[in-house]
């Protein structure tokens, strides 16, 4: 039986807020980081998408208030298998980061000059900082231990990035062309070889 927030030991607690803390560091670290020259793909897609994604952040505890007998079993083996799902999906979202060096916006940028960067998690994939993301949110709904919150915050969470991922190529399809299809044919969106 999965334990509540409340309930876990203060390590585990500890061990909580640090990862929440470490990955919202790192996203606003990102978030204030600018790139000149670049174009704005979409402001009202990007509204959109941030609206959706702070809504999947919202459905975790919500998930827990609205169904609370909604628990998974496993306690502290289920919450150690979410810490490693969040901290791998953190640990490639930064891989991500570092890849594209200062070509990696947080509002979707693209400007003709961008290189295609095909190192790093970028060789599997062509979004791998969404896979990420996704691996981020199933790893914390596995912590908080309500299969409501999890599935409802990762279906959400996807459905945005989805929605953004497609936004995102065709800005890169329109300011790079060739280079990008070439790129894009031979690599995965989210999951390695599948899609």
């Amino acid at each position: 039986m999965a334990v509540p927030y409340e309930e876990l030991s203060n390590p585990a607690r500890t061990v909580f807020l640090v990862s929440v803390g470490a990955f919202s560091a790192g996203e606003l670290a990102q978030a204030f980081r600018s790139r000149r020259g670049a174009l704005r793909a979409d402001m009202r897609a990007e509204i959109v998408f941030r609206v959706m994604f702070f809504g999947g952040i919202l459905l975790l505890p919500l998930g827990r208030a609205v169904a609370p007998s909604a628990v998974i079993g496993g306690g502290a083996s289920l919450f150690c298998l979410g810490m490693l799902l969040g901290w791998l999906g953190a640990l490639l979202r930064w891989w991500s980061f570092v890849s594209l060096g200062r070509y990696f916006t947080i509002v979707l940028k693209t400007s003709e000059d961008q290189p295609i960067v095909e190192r790093g998690p970028y060789r599997f994939l062509r979004h791998p900082s969404y896979t990420g993301l996704l691996l981020v949110f199933a790893g914390t709904g596995l912590m908080v231990g309500n299969w409501v919150s999890a599935a409802s915050a990762v279906i959400l969470v996807l459905a945005a990035l989805i929605y953004r991922l497609r936004i995102e190529e065709r800005a890169l399809t329109a300011a790079l062309g060739d280079r990008y299809r070439q790129f894009a044919a031979s690599r995965a969106r989210l999951i390695p070889y599948i899609w």
